[in-house]
């Protein structure tokens, strides 16, 4: 009989990993524990939601015309995106979270110092929230607390800023006129931040609970191994 093969002996090739799922994975170490996965691949994550934000709104910025710098999203883009390659390059996790993370939490409130005041900014500061809940997940609870103490203060020393140096009367002819525009911004920054924290969130309860059942699965193994071991050597022995 000649040689041949089934459908069932031949091994389909696997889909190819998405632009998304090879950005997620990009700089996890074959030696990284299911934690150390999992908090590179949230950075990453968050790194990668956060750039698309900032795409469109350059995109925004450039629809509306030159009332509106284009130069803030960009800037915050390029420096999120160089921060990236550069940890994809040198591996330096430890570096690429903590100065990440200061990213997403200072620059939002230098586009804000930029802008002018929080209502010209459209409240671009819930953007440095994602500082503070990315050290939450991706550092731990009790190191999160200085992350968002640092919102905290930050928010409040520009509020009180904005309240005492604030010009009414520039306020008036400038503020009021793109008021519905202010308006339109505060919106969308409200919504992306809380998709991109609930994605965040989301995402990582899922992955540790497939951690919890890659273990569970493991200890049953191991159980299951450790009671065939006893009942072979329980079994009778045949004396020949």
């Amino acid at each position: 009989m000649g040689f041949s093969k089934t459908m069932t002996d031949q091994v389909l090739p696997a889909n190819p990993p998405t632009f998304a799922e090879r950005l997620r994975t990009a700089g996890i170490e074959p030696s990284d524990s299911d934690e150390m996965r999992l908090n590179k691949s949230l950075l990453m994550l968050a790194t990668g939601l956060v750039c698309v934000s900032m795409m469109l709104w350059a995109g925004l910025y450039w629809l509306l015309g030159s009332a509106f710098s284009m130069n803030v999203p960009m800037l915050f883009l390029l420096l999120l995106a160089g921060n990236m390659i550069i940890f994809i390059g040198t591996r330096h996790f430890d570096f690429f979270r903590v100065s990440q993370l200061g990213l997403l939490l200072f620059l939002p409130f230098v586009a804000q110092w930029m802008s002018g005041n929080l209502i010209t900014s459209s409240g671009i500061i819930l953007w440095g929230l994602l500082g503070p809940i990315g050290a939450i997940l991706c550092i731990g609870a009790r190191q999160s607390l200085g992350w968002f103490i640092a919102w905290v203060v930050l928010a409040a020393l520009s509020g009180a800023v904005d309240y005492y140096l604030m010009d009414l009367a520039v306020l008036q002819k400038s503020v009021i006129a793109s008021l519905r525009t202010s308006l339109f911004f505060f919106t969308l920054n409200f919504i992306s931040v809380a998709a991109i924290s609930y994605a965040l969130l989301l995402y990582s309860i899922e992955q540790k609970r497939l951690m919890q059942e890659r273990l569970e699965q493991q200890r049953r193994q191991l159980a299951a191994a450790s009671e065939a071991a006893d009942n072979l050597m329980r079994g009778p022995v045949i004396f020949i």
